[in-house]
C-alpha cells in the first residue's frame, strides 16, 4: 500500500537536540529510502515540515519503521492511505 505521510516537527521541540540529532536523522532517513519504505519526499522551505510517499503492507508497519527515526519523538505525523491502481 502507498501512503501520503505529512510530518511536522512540534513547535516546542528543543532546537539544540534537533541540531545534535540531525546527522543520525539524515542517515536513518536515507536507509528508509534505500529500503524502499520512503519513495519520494518533499521538504518545506522552513525545513520543519515534509510530505512523503511511503510503501508498507499496513499503516502499523509504516509507523514502526518511522519510529526508528531519531526525530520521531518530536514529530506530529498524519497518515493517508492512497488508492493503488
Amino acid at each position: 500500500m502507498r501512503f501520503l505521510v505529512h510530518v511536522r516537527i512540534q513547535p516546542d521541540a528543543p532546537q539544540q537536540e534537533i541540531d545534535e540529532q540531525l546527522p543520525a536523522e539524515q542517515a536513518r532517513f536515507a536507509e528508509l529510502v534505500a529500503e524502499g519504505v520512503i519513495q519520494n519526499f518533499y521538504l518545506s522551505h522552513t525545513r520543519d515540515e515534509h510530505w512523503s510517499i511511503c510503501i508498507a503492507d499496513h499503516q502499523d508497519t509504516l509507523q514502526e519503521a518511522l519510529q526508528t527515526l531519531p526525530f520521531y519523538k518530536y514529530m506530529i505525523v498524519e497518515y493517508t492511505e492512497l488508492v493503488d491502481e
